[in-house]
């Protein structure tokens, strides 16, 4: 049933096999499962915010790719209230839900997670945000302008950010600050190795 999706995956990228090990694997303090079967691998083909990653990566492969990304949403739908629009993603990004979301960044880096309901885009100083690697945004955050989140920082639930988070820095709060005392031992646990 999920054919022309599984023919379809290596043209996307090489990204694309970081971003089905991440869907499989959500905990960032476990290391990626090495391999996966058939039946792991339909799970994430029924996944619409994976369909929209995919699609993403296809279309960012020039025009053959946007034409078969068009193709497979006919008959494979993304996730109907996902936009992404980012130049440069890195591998294993993850969308835990992808509803009422809206992606706009500059840059992405690698194994970032993002929860329903998160607006990440412009605001009245320019420019988008920089995700750093292994940036983790909870549900109905707010991450808007020419800010950086540093690698594994974590943005709360319901936080607005619109100014820079160090590395490794817990947000949360509006307008969000630096939450002393506490600790992301998924992060904590990526950063000892």
């Amino acid at each position: 049933m999920y054919l022309p999706l599984r023919l379809a995956l290596p043209l996307a990228g090489p990204a694309t096999e970081r971003d089905i090990r991440r869907q499989l694997q959500p905990r960032l303090d476990l290391p990626l499962v090495a391999s996966y079967t058939t039946e792991q691998l339909v799970g994430v083909l029924r996944h619409r915010p994976f369909r929209s990653i995919l699609y993403y990566r296809l279309r960012c492969r020039g025009i053959g790719g946007r034409a078969l990304a068009r193709a497979l949403a006919v008959f494979y739908k993304g996730e109907p209230a996902l936009f992404i629009s980012c130049d440069d993603i890195g591998p294993g990004l993850m969308l835990l839900h992808g509803f009422a979301t809206i992606i706009t960044a500059r840059k992405i880096g690698m194994d970032c997670q993002v929860s329903q309901q998160v607006t990440i885009g412009y605001d009245d100083r320019g420019a988008p945000p920089i995700l750093g690697n292994r940036v983790r945004i909870g549900a109905n955050a707010v991450v808007l302008g020419p800010i950086t989140i540093g690698d594994d920082a974590v943005v709360g639930a319901g936080a607005v950010v619109i100014r820079d988070v160090p590395a490794g820095a817990v947000v949360g709060g509006v307008p969000a600050r630096v939450l002393e005392g506490a600790t992301d031992r998924f992060s904590a646990a990526r950063r000892a190795e």
